[in-house]
């Protein structure tokens, strides 16, 4: 109780508003989103037969309660309690306690972004831990990295950038790229001949959902953007990005010499992050491109911040910008960043 008042004063002081978010929220405000949290909810039904589901995150909770206000203003909120997710792992727990907080509207970026990180680091400096670390990425990058590789077609771009938040399926992707071993040759000849069959049938017909018009849409569209050797060349170069690991103050060098290497066009400026000192309150500050995969609305800056407890290291505080989940949602769009500390550790 003593280190969450200590946390309620700095974001006080911060100009941060304290706000009491529901234990429940209506299921069809997740099942809009992809399944990357609805699998682990715990949900049930009402008297007047609504699903309703504890809620899963704090920051999705938070998100709901700011859309409810329709203001176009910025807003500053902070919020603590427990989150209830089914566990998928055997050591994952299924009550979290939670203490995080937001800028809604966040209109300037950098300015915001970088006060999202100080003050997680002025908490950070309330607690026991030493001999931290603080992770700092961005997947704007990614992304723009991405949509400039010229062997890839569209259809895998989208594909990689959509899926990058589900790391088995994604390395599957790089997998199918580099070696090709999910392309039988004979059955490609057979589904060739089978799609002029069905040229000849009503187009409008529906099987599994789908016309059968849109079928051989699809279908067309993967025989003119086949895969072929180009592609190697390209799963070389997003498997070396995410391996770059530097400190914070080199990471556009280090970025810009390995785009320049690979004549990727795409430079990152020297202020483009919003911390650029590698060491801050003895907390040592490190560029990760491999950063911010465990939440899938995050959309640019993303960091962690890295403590060691029970001789392991673990992420105590984390957060990034989202542009796209109150949008995901059913709601406007709306520039958001925000951290949380897990207090379980």
């Amino acid at each position: 109780m003593k280190l969450k008042n200590s946390f309620d004063k700095i974001l006080r002081s911060k100009g941060f508003k304290k706000i009491e978010l529901s234990h429940v929220i209506p299921s069809m405000k997740v099942l809009k989103r992809s399944g990357d949290i609805r699998r682990n909810m715990f949900s049930y039904y009402d008297r007047n037969f609504q699903e309703i589901s504890l809620r899963p995150d704090l920051s999705l909770s938070a998100a709901l309660k700011f859309a409810e206000e329709k203001t176009n203003l910025k807003k500053k909120y902070f919020y603590s309690g427990l989150a209830y997710r089914k566990p998928t792992k055997n050591n994952d727990l299924p009550i979290v306690s939670q203490f995080g907080w937001e800028i809604f509207n966040s209109k300037n970026k950098h300015k915001d972004d970088k006060e999202i990180i100080e003050t997680s680091l002025k908490i950070l400096k309330n607690t026991k831990f030493k001999g931290c670390k603080l992770k700092i990425g961005n997947l704007e990058i990614f992304v723009s990295l991405i949509n400039r590789l010229p062997n890839l077609s569209s259809r895998y771009k989208d594909r990689l950038v959509r899926h990058f938040f589900r790391k088995d399926y994604f390395n599957m992707l790089l997998k199918k790229l580099e070696t090709n071993y999910d392309i039988d040759e004979k059955k490609v000849v057979k589904d060739k001949l089978l799609a002029n069959k069905l040229r000849k049938l009503n187009q409008e017909e529906v099987y599994g959902g789908r016309s059968l018009k849109s079928i051989l849409e699809r279908f067309d569209n993967k025989m003119r953007s086949p895969r072929d050797e180009s592609s190697k060349k390209d799963v070389k170069i997003i498997k070396n990005f995410l391996k770059i690991e530097c400190n914070i103050e080199n990471a556009s060098n280090v970025l810009n010499n390995f785009f320049k290497k690979n004549k990727i066009n795409l430079v990152i400026s020297d202020d483009y992050f919003p911390i650029d000192k590698n060491n801050i309150n003895n907390v040592r500050v490190f560029y990760v491109s491999d950063l911010g995969r465990n939440v899938s609305y995050y959309t640019n800056m993303v960091f962690s911040i890295e403590v060691k407890s029970k001789l392991k290291p673990q992420i105590y505080i984390s957060g990034g910008r989202y542009s796209n989940l109150l949008r995901n949602l059913g709601y406007k769009k709306t520039e958001a960043v925000g951290a949380a500390v897990n207090l379980t550790i």
